[in-house]
């Protein structure tokens, strides 16, 4: 596969097209008797789809489409399914589709990793409901009412966007805290009002190394201990671990039997769905935990299947490669009007950016055209009062995702209207825009542009089904842009430099021979901090 994909002759039309672009009005397209709604819009797994304030042409995604068609997707959506070692440089499958599959969506290729997948879920079947059930208990006989989670990065957005969001579906009496960061105040806001023989800590970590997730389960059985007291010796009882390293885990501390595997063809960031899950499985009903699978499952076959001028991620995807590629807006606002989904534009900044920010193509060429947007977002209508000033009213627009939820846990109806209105009239205003009587000393000000592209997602409820599909919805979108790129969107060695330096810098301040090799701006950093300690 070429890497510059700028010397296709479907990219070439494309660029013709954008060329010729310049006066297209959304408002004007919408206003004309035509089909574009119905053109320009898709239901799948309960997600509604509207791209119809897009700034495309039909014409246009009909060529973006053919785009996708020359970069071989249809050959590499094959080669996922299959089981083909797609994330080339880690030399790995790709499967995290298993994780939410029926038996006869699986190849023949892949029975074995599925038969493991399947014991994987009796697992977390068995043991979330007997912790629930008060069948496993701690140290001291009593059942646990607080279950917390150390992880980072995918081990914990995933699972904590996901608690948040299902939080009417939780059971009473299990309590959910979420820790990633190694701010010790993390670790010790979830830690301090609980009891420790009614706490029972999950350690979420792929490699059972990763520093802030070892550190924070370092300190929490360290507080355990403390609590415990003269049972202590039961310890074990406390802690469950779900990792790709059994050795790892059982040499920290976890019993045998307390160890739920996942693999190491399961991202991180794709991991919400097995037994990284184990938090969500105890606190939702392992039935709540297995409908999101069954909402994905059903966004999966729709990705599978469907042709790609029906196909709601593809479509999403190749909308934003004009976006990103042809008007060089690299930027994407996630703006979910449902508070339960108030960290999903953080899970889809790890989903997005970690995945496709790369600058070299799968077979090792530089890249010097843009790739992943930067991922900004809020819950509606807080976001109103904050960064969609600049929505409106920046030399450049930025694209819009809006999802919009039709059902509400609470009883407050008028509150659901306002909400969903909010919702609906942003994307039109940022369409629409404003040209103020220009008698008005303030014209300039007050003016907005408009045309600015929206799409809008409706799920008619913000159920597990419905949340698993929209977190596959994603997915999908993710790895439809990188074939076009051609990126490896499943490894993430830009991660890895930093924790490389921040041992070296950690070392270099209790060893001053390791300290005068770093530069001078780290050297004075460096010096500032020990002297604060000192202080």
């Amino acid at each position: 596969m070429a890497s510059d994909i700028r010397q296709l002759p479907q990219w070439k039309q494309l660029d013709a097209d954008f060329a010729g672009f310049d006066s297209f009005s959304v408002k004007e397209a919408l206003s004309q008797p035509s089909t574009r709604t119905q053109q320009l819009s898709i239901e799948a797994a309960g997600i509604f789809a509207d791209f119809s304030k897009a700034l495309v042409t039909p014409e246009i995604l009909s060529h973006l489409l053919e785009l996708a068609e020359a970069r071989g997707l249809e050959k590499q959506i094959d080669a996922l399914r299959s089981g083909q070692n797609i994330n080339n440089t880690e030399n790995r499958q790709v499967l995290h589709y298993l994780l939410r599959a029926n038996e006869a969506d699986v190849p023949n290729q892949l029975k074995a990793q599925f038969k493991a997948v399947q014991a994987a879920r009796q697992q977390l079947e068995t043991v979330s409901n007997q912790i629930a059930e008060g069948i496993l208990v701690g140290a001291t006989g009593k059942p646990f009412t607080d279950i917390v989670h150390i992880g980072i990065g995918g081990s914990y957005l995933g699972p904590k966007m996901m608690m948040e969001a299902l939080q009417p579906y939780q059971r009473s009496g299990i309590h959910l805290h979420f820790v990633a960061n190694i701010c010790a105040t993390d670790i010790h806001s979830a830690l301090v009002r609980l009891n420790p023989e009614t706490t029972l800590v999950i350690v979420a970590s792929k490699t059972f190394t990763t520093l802030e997730t070892m550190q924070n389960a370092n300190t929490a059985k360290a507080w355990l201990a403390v609590g415990l007291e003269e049972d202590k010796t039961k310890l074990a009882n406390h802690f469950y671990a779900v990792t790709a390293s059994p050795d790892n885990a059982k040499k920290w501390g976890v019993a045998e039997g307390n160890i739920l595997p996942f693999w190491d063809w399961v991202g991180g960031r794709y991991s919400a769905m097995s037994s990284i899950g184990l938090a969500l499985a105890i606190g939702l009903g392992y039935e709540s935990f297995e409908k999101v699978l069954e909402g994905a499952r059903e966004l999966d076959q729709h990705f599978f299947t469907a042709p790609f001028n029906e196909n709601m991620p593809v479509i999403m995807a190749m909308l934003g490669i004009w976006y990103i590629n042809f008007y060089g807006r690299d930027v994407l606002c996630i703006a979910p009007y449902d508070e339960r989904l108030r960290s999903l534009p953080a899970y889809l900044q790890q989903l997005e950016m970690e995945s496709n920010g790369k600058s070299v193509s799968k077979d090792g060429q530089t890249i010097d055209y843009p790739t992943c947007p930067t991922i900004f977002g809020e819950s509606g209508t807080n976001c109103q009062h904050s960064y969609f000033q600049l929505l409106h009213q920046s030399p450049d627009f930025i694209p819009v995702d809006f999802i919009v939820t039709f059902d509400q846990p609470q009883d407050e109806s008028e509150h659901h209207d306002w909400l969903v209105a909010n919702a609906f009239a942003q994307a039109k205003a940022l369409m629409e825009g404003r040209q103020p009587d220009i008698s008005d000393t303030l014209a300039a000000h007050k003016a907005m542009p408009g045309n600015r592209p929206s799409h809008t997602f409706i799920l008619d409820e913000l159920s597990p089904e419905r949340l698993g599909a929209l977190i596959a919805l994603y997915e999908h979108k993710v790895f439809v842009q990188s074939i076009i790129w051609n990126i490896n969107a499943f490894d993430q060695w830009g991660v890895e430099l930093g924790k490389v330096f921040s041992k070296q810098v950690h070392a270099g301040f209790s060893d001053d021979d390791l300290a005068s090799a770093m530069d001078a701006s780290t050297q004075q950093l460096m010096k500032r901090f020990k002297q604060a300690r000192k202080n």
